[in-house]
């Protein structure tokens, strides 16, 4: 078991001996750390911090005290103010997660390229794709942050404008798919088989491996202090 598992794992038996109030204090606290930042957020370092505080808190709780009395009411500025002194992602990490992103859908992309007489790309999606679900991402971790201590009801604060913006991407992904090829012979790359299935092994062995390293590399990456 890696260090953050085994921190997470504590955190999440901690939590457990909390009343229903005060691990829901916590799991809010986390989710709104966790999502503050698409990929700048560092989940080892929050999770350290996060298992000190409630770690000190059980020693309070014992007295009688409530999470919101022990930390304060205003949990979003306490969790802003953690930030602002939390390491952040290095950029390298940053990268490892865009490029991730950019690589899985990459490889739907390559997949759905091969014909009976060969290789077709769709160059044009390689670049539409990507960019259209980092933007949804990006906007879906928005409205779960906000909606975290919004003073509305969670379903007309983060539900439905998720579902929105999911439904909204999936119909842009599928209009790009059905649209961009009218756009001409231009935006493809015509490339014959046995070339076009070796592209399409080596763009999977390349999403994999990176996977794996972005994976491995991100948990044992050593929490600064």
């Amino acid at each position: 078991m890696t260090k953050i598992d085994n921190d997470q794992a504590q955190l999440n038996q901690l939590e457990q001996q909390l009343t229903p109030s005060d691990a829901q204090y916590f799991q809010d606290l986390r989710l709104y750390l966790l999502t503050k930042e698409l990929f700048g957020s560092n989940e080892k370092a929050i999770t350290r911090q996060l298992l000190t505080m409630l770690q000190d808190f059980l020693d309070a709780s014992q007295h009688g005290e409530t999470a919101s009395q022990f930390f304060g009411n205003d949990p979003a500025g306490l969790a802003d103010a953690l930030l602002a002194e939390l390491p952040r992602n290095s950029r390298w990490q940053q990268i490892h997660f865009v490029d991730l992103l950019i690589l899985i859908s990459w490889f739907f992309v390559i997949l759905n390229a091969n014909t009976a007489t060969g290789f077709r790309l769709n160059w044009l999606l390689l670049f539409a794709a990507p960019l259209v679900e980092i933007i949804a991402i990006a906007l879906i971790f928005k409205i779960m942050n906000h909606a975290i201590y919004a003073d509305s009801t969670p379903f007309k604060q983060e539900t439905v404008p998720v579902v929105l913006i999911t439904t909204l991407t999936l119909i842009m992904l599928i209009g790009l798919f059905l649209v961009t090829p009218r756009f001409g012979s231009w935006v493809f790359i015509f490339l014959p088989n046995p070339w076009g299935i070796g592209l399409q092994i080596i763009q999977a062995i390349i999403t994999v491996s990176w996977f794996g390293y972005s994976l491995l590399s991100n948990r044992r990456q050593p929490t600064q202090h």
